[in-house]
């Protein structure tokens, strides 16, 4: 057995975050996905914008999106003018003593909305995966994914 140094975790950790993106992509152009994505008018990169928008409401200017992103702000800006056109997202007016130059993004309920139908078809989709294993394996899977969850949640990763 592998020896659980910080560094054989943070490698594994990097594989895993490379499978589950890959894995997620997988369900996400499966059929029925592909084709609600398409018929709301979203690319699947759209689409994992509204849904960080939605997990993480506290990120709600364009620096901090993206700086958490890793995405530039001016494309990031060009895809939340597009959000914007489309209804997903509004901006906001700057906020008390701000000096007005920060930019303020938020879902609207049709962005919301859109995000709640896609994630349900995604789950929907990648279920049965899980479905077809025996209830131990599965409850086992399960505990670890919420300790993984419970880890990052409270900034247990952060020195």
């Amino acid at each position: 057995m592998e020896a659980a140094t910080g560094k054989a975790i943070v490698a594994d950790m990097m594989r895993l975050g490379t499978n589950i993106a890959r894995w997620n992509k997988e369900y996400s152009s499966k059929e029925k996905v592909a084709k609600r994505v398409e018929e709301l008018g979203l690319t699947h990169h759209q689409v994992e914008i509204l849904a960080f928008l939605r997990g993480n409401p506290e990120l709600d200017t364009v620096s901090a999106l993206s700086s958490e992103l890793h995405i530039s702000k001016g494309s990031l800006s060009l895809m939340l003018s597009k959000l914007q056109m489309a209804g997903f997202v509004q901006k906001k007016a700057a906020k008390g003593d701000d000096d007005g130059r920060k930019v303020y993004v938020s879902l609207t309920p049709k962005g919301d909305a859109a995000v709640m139908e896609i994630m349900e078809l995604l789950i929907e989709s990648a279920a049965g995966v899980f479905d077809r294993m025996d209830d131990e394996r599965r409850a086992l899977i399960h505990t670890k994914v919420k300790e993984l969850m419970e880890l990052f949640n409270t900034g247990g990763w952060k020195e």
